[in-house]
């Protein structure tokens, strides 16, 4: 795809950029924290 890209065939990332996703539904006040919370928890996890 990245081959694709360089030669100038584009589409394969327009079809990407087309794609929606949703907003985090806390804000930006909670995304901080959260990302924080989750990244502390897989690191416990790889402990056990």
């Amino acid at each position: 795809m990245v081959a694709q890209a360089l030669a100038g065939d584009t589409a394969a990332f327009d079809l990407f950029a087309r794609l929606t996703h949703a907003r985090f539904p806390g804000g930006p006040a909670l995304r901080g924290p959260v990302l924080e919370l989750g990244m502390l928890y897989h690191r416990v996890m790889e402990l056990f």
